[in-house]
Parts: structure tokens; C-alpha cells; sequence
């Protein structure tokens, strides 16, 4: 009799346990990552549909290819700024106003990267020092050209200003018996309101 109760009680724990793995098998995988689409994109009903930030398929690859594209201009709101009736516009490239360090434009024997002479340039200027005051965000870009010539972006945004809403440094690095120097340096500004004669109104 023992023998028989014995046998009852382990195909049942059998039963039981192939119930268990059968479960656990259909559930979806979602602590390893493996979520079925539908989950992922399923709403509560009722609930309103969020709004997203959008990068059309046309304009998204710009965001790698474009070195001096503006990141912060897909997320940012004209709408009241054109029921006004002003256009956004960018000024052209002019060469940039005021001196830095000339040794930064000389070929020389110090900077073995443009990003280097990129960082000494921006700390010469001192481009940062109203970063978090009159200025939000101030990001740097490099575009190598060929192995020899590359373009530098200082990119500053925010400006606590109501006429321009940022401003562009560009610096055009050349490398010579393996250092990198600065060739020229232009900038232009993002108007909110529209260009002047070469100026933001």
C-alpha cells in the first residue's frame, strides 16, 4: 500500500511540474528583452496618445552624415514665433570677430588630433563662460575631409537672447608633418526673427 501511495505522489509532483514548464514556456520573454511587438506598443484604453519627438527618414541620417547639423532645432517649437509672421534664417559663414592665440594657426609641433586643437581653441576664446548663464548648451563637432584637413564645430544654443538663438564657430584644421593647426575661423549666428542686412533683427 505504501508502494502505491508512493507511486500516486510522484506522478503527481510529474503532473504537476510538466504543468509548470508548459506555463512558464508559453508566458512572453519579457526579462530577457524578447517582447513581442504588440506589447511593446500596447495602450491602455482611453488613455491619449503620447507625443513623441519625430526624425523623418530623410532628414535622420543628416544627424551622422552633417557635422554642423542642429540637433536642438528638431525639438524646438516655431509655431507661435511664425503665427507672428517671423521666419527662422541662419546668417552666412563671415570670418570670426576678435583674436586667439596665434600659435594656434601656426604649424607647429603640438597638436596631434584637431579635436586637441579644437579643446585649446575653445579654452583660449574662452567659448564656455557663460555656459549655464547666457548660454544652455555649447556641444563641439569634428569632420575629417580627407586625412590632412578636417572642420571644427563649436555649436552654442540658448542664447538669453530674443533676437538670436544661437550662434556657430567653424574652424577649417589642416595637419602638417603630423600636427594640426588652425587654417581659418568663421562664425554665423541662428536668428529667430529673421536676417537683416547680414545680421540678426
Amino acid at each position: 500500500m505504501k508502494k502505491i501511495s508512493i507511486m500516486v505522489i510522484i506522478l503527481l509532483l510529474s503532473a504537476c511540474s510538466a504543468e509548470t514548464i508548459t506555463d512558464e514556456r508559453t508566458k512572453p520573454e519579457i526579462n530577457s528583452g524578447k517582447v513581442s511587438d504588440e506589447a511593446v506598443h500596447q495602450q491602455l484604453d482611453g488613455a491619449e496618445e503620447q507625443d513623441y519627438i519625430k526624425i523623418s527618414k530623410d532628414d535622420a541620417p543628416r544627424l551622422w552624415s552633417d557635422a554642423d547639423v542642429q540637433l536642438w532645432k528638431y525639438v524646438t517649437d516655431y509655431s507661435l514665433s511664425e503665427e507672428m509672421g517671423y521666419k527662422q534664417e541662419i546668417t552666412s559663414w563671415r570670418k570670426l570677430e576678435g583674436e586667439f592665440d596665434k600659435s594656434l594657426s601656426t604649424p607647429n609641433q603640438t597638436w596631434e588630433n584637431p579635436g586637441k586643437l579644437l579643446l585649446a581653441f575653445m579654452t583660449d576664446v574662452e567659448v564656455s563662460n557663460y555656459l549655464g548663464q547666457e548660454i544652455w548648451e555649447i556641444n563641439s563637432r569634428i569632420k575629417f575631409l580627407d586625412e590632412n584637413n578636417a572642420l571644427g564645430y563649436i555649436m552654442s544654443y540658448g542664447l538669453h537672447d530674443d533676437s538670436a538663438a544661437g550662434s556657430d564657430i567653424k574652424l577649417t584644421m589642416k595637419k602638417e608633418n603630423g600636427f594640426w593647426y588652425i587654417e581659418s575661423a568663421e562664425e554665423r549666428e541662428h536668428c529667430s526673427r529673421g536676417i537683416g542686412e547680414s545680421f540678426c533683427i
